[in-house]
């Protein structure tokens, strides 16, 4: 299987939250029998309890686990990826985990490990700040646009369904905007992006999807996301 730029976003759930294990399980379909798999806090002030439930949900399965340490520098983060198949971002808040990411200069370190192989996948502010921009609450003013990392060429807004209030400003943004597009997703789902481009999507939920929302004719509009076909 090529993973290559493949980037997984959950909406919501996983071992993180406690629910919806088959987000977990469909992240290590990407990966070889015994991967070695990393876990990244940065978006947590304090990730203790996401660092302990990752051990305990991964630790039965022939894996080496290890978590990137939260004041790792640089040149610690470069050596902690070197042989990583599969980085899991914790969510949390999405400014937060940006900032770090570039102040500690390893944007470049996940992109260019990511473009080597790495899968990158991560629930909420760990899923949404790889796209160009995301719907986020982060900034403390409410709901609105945050620029992103831009590793997926599109928008993106997580805790789709969950949020009743994300739903009207994240369409409302692309009625005004006919240049924006996006990706909702909805807690027990998530999509999968290669190289940039969303691919196809997962769901743990009968009542779970992710919807593509494009402005068309001044109207936002929706279309639900095919299903992720795996290589053959």
């Amino acid at each position: 299987m090529k993973t290559a730029g493949k980037i997984i976003a959950i909406g919501g759930g996983g071992f993180t939250h406690g629910v919806d294990p088959a987000l977990d399980d469909f992240c290590l379909d990407f990966v070889s029998a015994q991967p070695k798999i990393g876990f990244v806090g940065l978006a947590s002030h304090k990730p203790e309890e996401k660092i302990e439930r990752f051990y305990e949900r991964f630790g039965g399965h022939a894996a080496t686990l290890t978590h990137l340490p939260h004041d790792a520098s640089e040149i610690e983060a470069k050596l902690w990826l070197a042989g990583m198949q599969l980085v899991y971002f914790g969510g949390g808040n999405t400014v937060h985990l940006i900032e770090q990411l570039k102040s500690r200069r390893m944007v470049q370190l996940f992109r260019r490990a990511n473009a080597k192989g790495l899968v990158i996948a991560g629930v909420s502010a760990g899923g949404v700040c790889w796209f160009e921009w995301a719907l986020s609450d982060a900034g403390g003013k409410g709901y609105a646009p945050l620029a992103g990392l831009g590793f997926v060429a599109s928008g993106v807004c997580p805790h789709y369904s969950e949020e009743p209030q994300r739903r009207p400003v994240f369409e409302q943004l692309i009625t005004c905007e006919p240049a924006l597009s996006g990706y909702a997703i909805d807690d027990g789902a998530c999509l999968v992006a290669q190289s940039g481009h969303v691919l196809g999507s997962f769901s743990t939920r009968d009542t779970a999807a992710v919807q593509f929302v494009q402005n068309i004719k001044g109207t936002a509009r929706s279309l639900k996301l095919a299903p992720y076909a795996f290589e053959r």
